[in-house]
């Protein structure tokens, strides 16, 4: 089982968060004039680029500060853990599993981002706006793709 091969699980989670990554930057260059900027707590990556400013649109994963880099991987991390669970209770990944899992992405970055999230963004999944909602789907749709391709 790959939950309990580290290095595959790990290597699944960073395929996932970098494919995620990678459709929230398409998205980026559709609605948001190709760019996203947000602030970075990442000493490291502050004192290189001498600015708090990052533009995820125009980073890769990879080259994305630490804490936006986590914010990617727990993302994925809890989308394969949901798949996971489904693909070994035998059920299948279809619209519902996406909707479900969806929702548990949703809670988890509820959970950690809670006094920094918009209040638009503090609802329930059921209660978010379909935009939104879709955030937490491309990170499910991205662990099934990287999972029916390992």
């Amino acid at each position: 089982m790959i939950s309990e091969n580290t290095e595959i699980y790990n290597v699944m989670i960073e395929k996932i968060a970098n494919l995620t990554h990678e459709k929230f930057r398409k998205i980026y260059q559709e609605v948001n004039n190709g760019t996203r900027v947000k602030i970075t707590k990442d000493e490291a990556w502050i004192k290189q680029y001498s600015t708090d400013q990052a533009d995820l649109a125009k980073l890769n994963y990879f080259g994305l500060p630490s804490d936006w880099q986590k914010e990617r991987w727990f993302g994925a991390k809890m989308a394969l853990d949901v798949l996971l669970e489904t693909v070994k209770s035998g059920k299948l990944l279809n619209e519902e599993f996406i909707e479900r899992a969806s929702d548990m992405v949703h809670q988890e970055w509820l959970d950690r981002n809670f006094n920094r999230a918009e209040n638009e963004h503090k609802l329930s999944y059921k209660e978010l706006s379909e935009e939104a909602k879709e955030k937490d789907r491309i990170f499910v749709r991205s662990a099934i793709e990287i999972f029916e391709t390992k």
